[in-house]
């Protein structure tokens, strides 16, 4: 039995699938390497949680996850995330914290907005349901299993719930924040005859792709660096990530190198570019907050909104013209 203490409530620990979990819809774990952070065993009519967030690490993370009820996704919700530590069969409540609701900044009437490199927005025809992401920070305080409990109340409705375990490994993978930033040597438009094969964007935009990464740390500038690849991916959230990052642009481009990577080479078959090699990322998209001496900042995994970037990026800057 897994079961909680919390207001003299017992529950049993979810069998093998570990919780209602759906990983991979609103997320790509592209490269399949390892095991993501979660399993699924979704059922319509239930509460489900949509993970974008497939790598949690000892230590604070980052949790942004969607929620799915009767196959709509639901938005400002009120939610909450209760943390458990699971040993053998019993799970011990060792922290909650509330799940904050972000509006995605380039959805307008649930359409898609697309901004050009000229500045000017294009509003797509289709529509999507993915207005934003619930986010919150969760430390886990050890390596292994733990368990997550995500409770949810939609408007004045009642309160429903889903579990899920997740398998937390001592360190990331990926670049942390506070390690050093890889001096990648990315393909920059100069080095290309059509920008379109190293941005799938359409269209492409060459102020994503003036800088090396390795050259803009050897000149001391902060960086904002965006993996995604708009063109291939298979999720509904790859693309709008970009153009999430677009919208710094304006104001901080005079301070500020931005750089999208893509996932991918061009050619067939398809392979990994040699910067995300060299970022060891396992899943996509994710954004980078360098610093002007080529540390890592900030780091953002799968949908991500304009507030949660900018936050990040005015503690690097410190206080200066917006």
């Amino acid at each position: 039995m897994w079961s909680s203490e919390r207001d003299g409530r017992a529950y049993q620990r979810p069998p093998v699938v570990s919780g209602l979990v759906t990983l991979g819809l609103l997320a790509v774990c592209f490269a399949q390497r390892d095991q993501g952070a979660a399993q699924l065993a979704p059922t319509a009519t239930e509460l489900q949680v949509l993970l974008t967030t497939s790598e949690l690490v000892v230590g604070s993370n980052r949790l942004a996850f969607g929620l799915l009820k009767d196959q709509k996704l639901l938005a400002d919700a009120k939610a909450v995330v209760r943390v458990y530590a699971i040993h053998d069969d019993d799970a011990r409540l060792t922290a909650e914290t509330p799940a904050r609701y972000h509006k995605l900044e380039v959805i307008e009437q649930g359409n898609h907005v697309h901004i050009h490199p000229d500045g000017s927005r294009h509003v797509h025809g289709a529509a999507t349901d993915v207005q934003g992401i619930y986010v919150a920070q969760v430390t886990f305080a050890r390596p292994g299993t733990w368990g997550l409990e995500i409770l949810a109340q939609p408007g004045d409705g009642t309160v429903e719930s889903a579990r899920l375990s997740v398998n937390v490994p001592p360190v990331s993978l990926t670049p942390m924040a506070g390690t050093p930033a890889p001096r990648s040597r990315n393909l920059v438009a100069s080095d290309v005859s059509d920008l379109r094969t190293i941005d799938s964007s359409e269209p492409p935009d060459p102020r994503l792709h003036q800088t090396r990464i390795a050259d803009a740390i050897a000149q001391g500038k902060p960086q904002v660096i965006v993996f995604a690849t708009p063109r291939y991916c298979t999720s509904r959230v790859c693309g709008p990530v970009v153009d999430v990052v677009r919208t710094l642009i304006p104001s901080y481009a005079d301070r500020v190198v931005f750089i999208h990577q893509e996932i991918w080479q061009a050619g067939s078959p398809l392979t990994f570019s040699p910067t995300v090699e060299e970022w060891n990322l396992r899943s996509e998209p994710w954004i980078f907050i360098v610093d002007g001496q080529g540390t890592v900042r900030a780091r953002f995994e799968g949908l991500t909104t304009r507030r949660e970037l900018e936050t990040a990026l005015r503690q690097v800057l410190g206080p200066g013209p917006r």
